[in-house]
């Protein structure tokens, strides 16, 4: 089975989920909002992306962490494509629901099925 974890911080509060997945003979990659060192980490394929831009001076408070989201959404998205591109199909993407990242992934891949953690 083909498993995404989108987490900007990975592995976070999947650190023993993904690896025993891996483990048991899975295909698991991850996306993460930083750059890092290695592209592999105990079995797990590691993507990262970074946004292009901060949220809007002066914009209105009330949509300001909104505007965040998107722009997190926006990047994820496009690295998400990439990855489509690449041969990547998930059977299932597991991401955490605090930060937009997940917004657009099903507009990617309609046929996954998407786990939202929200621990």
């Amino acid at each position: 089975m083909n498993i995404l974890f989108i987490h900007q911080n990975f592995p976070g509060q999947f650190k023993h989920l993904a690896p025993a997945l891996a483990a048991r003979g899975h295909n698991v990659t991850a996306m993460i909002l930083k750059q890092v060192k290695t592209r592999n980490w105990q079995g797990i394929d590691i993507v990262p992306y970074a946004v292009s831009k901060g949220t809007t001076p002066g914009i209105h408070p009330w949509v300001s962490d909104f505007e965040t989201k998107v722009i997190r959404a926006e990047a994820c998205f496009n690295a998400a494509q990439k990855l489509r591109y690449s041969g990547f199909n998930p059977d299932v993407i597991i991401a955490h629901h605090g930060w937009g990242e997940s917004m657009f992934l099903k507009d990617i891949w309609p046929k996954a099925k998407l786990g939202i953690c929200i621990c």
